[in-house]
C-alpha cells in the first residue's frame, strides 16, 4: 500500500497533526523514478520521504504508528496502541488515505478509539480512474458514501472489538493479501537479530567492508537446518551469523552491527515486489558519505508502487539531488508540528534546503540554551 494522507490526534505527541505524502505536479528530470502509480500516472505520491527533526520530535513514533496501521488493515490486533494515547481521558483518532495498487483502489479509513478499544470505524473505497488526477480522485473519494461504518448505532452485534478492525473481521477488504511492508527502528536491544535469516551474500559483504575495511571476507555455509555466515577479519578473528542472529557481536562496532541490519533491509527491498519501507536512524553511527551512498542505493532498488521513509539528523542528506518534497521537517513544541517545504514555496530541486535548515528557517533545530546555561 501507499500512504497519501495521514491525520493523527491524541496519539503519542501528535495533536491534530497532518502529514501529506502527495505532491501536485510532476517534476521534469526528477532524480526519483516512478513518483506516480505505475498504471495511473496522474496520481503523484512521495516515493521517498526523508523525515528530519531534533531528538524526540516524533520521527520514530510516526514509524511505529504507521506500522500499527499496516497491521490493523490486515486484521491484526494492535493492542499496544492503547499505551500511545496521550490524554487517557480523551478519545484518539486516526484518518488515513492510502492506495492499494494491487486492487487499483484508493481508500479512506477513520478509526476512533480509547484506552479500552475501538469506538468507531469508517471505510470508504473507490476504484482509481486513469482520467482522474490526484485532486479529482481525492474529491471523488471525499464525496463518496462509506462502504462500512461501525459505531454505537451500527455495532454489527460486536460490542467489544478490542483493537482489531471490525470491518476486516466482517469481510471488508482494507488491503490486498499480498501487501508487504518492512520497518526497522532505532532501538538497539534486538540489533543482533536480523529479519531475514539468509541475506544476500554480495550485499552483506560489500556493505560490511565499506563500514570496516579490516573485514577480509564474508562466506556462507549450509549446515543441516542452519544458514551460517562467517565474517573474517585480517587478524584471523571471526564473527558468526546463524539463521539471522549475530552470535558473537562484540567484535563489531555498533555502526557495523547496524550496517548488517541495513544490508538485511536492502535485501528485503530487493526481493519484495513493492511495499512500504521505513528505516529509522539505522545509520546514525555511519560516516556521512556511506549514509548518502546507501540511501542512493535504496532509492535505486525501490520497485514501482513502493514507498520509502527514512529518518535522520544528518544535514548532508539535504545535499542529495532529490526534489524538495522528498523532505519533511518535524519539530515538537507542546505537540508535534510538521513542515512540508514544498508547501512553503521551496519547490526548486537546487539543494538550497541545507542553508535554510542550518539557519533554522523551519524552526526545527534543538534548543541548546539549557546546556549553554550550565555553570
Amino acid at each position: 500500500m501507499i500512504f497519501l494522507k495521514l491525520k493523527i490526534n491524541n496519539v503519542y505527541m501528535f495533536r491534530d497533526t497532518e502529514f501529506d505524502f502527495t505532491y501536485p505536479k510532476k517534476i521534469k528530470n526528477s532524480t526519483i523514478e516512478y513518483e506516480f502509480l505505475e498504471e495511473f500516472p496522474k496520481i503523484h505520491y512521495k516515493k521517498v520521504c526523508i523525515l528530519m527533526g531534533a531528538n524526540a520530535s516524533g520521527k520514530t513514533s510516526l514509524g511505529k504508528l504507521m506500522c500499527s496501521i499496516n497491521n490493523y488493515l490486515c486484521g491484526r490486533n494492535i493492542e499496544d496502541v492503547s499505551k500511545t494515547i496521550y490524554n487517557k481521558n480523551e478519545n484518539a483518532d486516526i484518518e488515513v488515505i492510502y492506495v492499494t495498487s494491487e486492487t487499483k483502489e484508493i481508500h479512506k479509513l477513520i478509526v476512533v478509539f480509547n484506552k479500552d478499544g475501538l469506538i468507531e470505524e469508517s471505510h470508504r473505497v473507490q476504484k482509481l480512474k486513469k482520467t482522474y488526477n490526484l485532486e479529482k480522485t481525492l474529491k471523488n473519494l471525499a464525496n463518496s458514501e462509506p462502504q462500512f461504518i461501525y459505531n454505537q448505532e451500527n455495532n454489527h452485534d460486536i460490542k467489544n472489538p478490542g483493537f482489531k478492525s471490525v470491518a476486516h473481521s466482517l469481510g471488508e477488504k482494507l488491503c490486498a493479501q499480498s501487501t508487504q511492508w518492512g520497518y526497522k527502528y532505532s532501538d538497539f536491544e534486538n540489533s543482533n537479530i536480523l529479519d531475514t535469516p539468509t541475506p544476500n551474500i554480495d550485499t552483506l559483504k560489500n556493505i560490511l567492508q565499506s563500514f570496516d575495511n579490516s573485514i577480509s571476507s564474508v562466506n556462507a555455509i549450509k549446515e543441516s537446518e542452519k544458514n551460517i555466515y562467517i565474517v573474517k577479519f585480517d587478524n584471523g578473528d571471526e564473527v558468526l551469523i546463524e539463521n539471522g542472529k549475530i552470535l558473537n557481536h562484540d567484535r563489531f562496532s555498533r555502526g557495523t552491527i547496524e550496517s548488517i541490519e541495513v544490508a538485511d533491509f536492502i535485501n528485503y527491498i530487493m526481493t519484495a515486489s513493492d511495499g512500504t519501507f521505513f528505516l529509522d536512524e539505522k545509520m546514525a553511527y555511519s560516516h556521512s558519505e556511506i549514509e548518502v551512498s546507501i540511501l542512493n542505493l535504496i532509492i535505486e532498488k525501490l520497485k514501482p508502487n513502493s514507498q520509502f521513509f527514512y529518518t535522520t539528523h544528518n544535514y548532508d542528506v539535504l545535499e542529495m539531488n532529490l526534489p524538495s518534497h522528498s523532505y519533511t521537517f518535524m519539530r515538537k513544541d507542546n505537540f508535534v508540528k510538521v513542515i512540508h517545504p514544498e508547501k512553503l514555496g521551496y519547490t526548486k530541486n537546487d539543494r538550497s534546503l541545507l542553508s535554510f535548515m542550518k539557519n533554522d528557517v523551519f524552526n526545527t533545530l534543538p534548543d541548546t540554551s539549557k546546556i549553554e546555561g550550565i555553570l
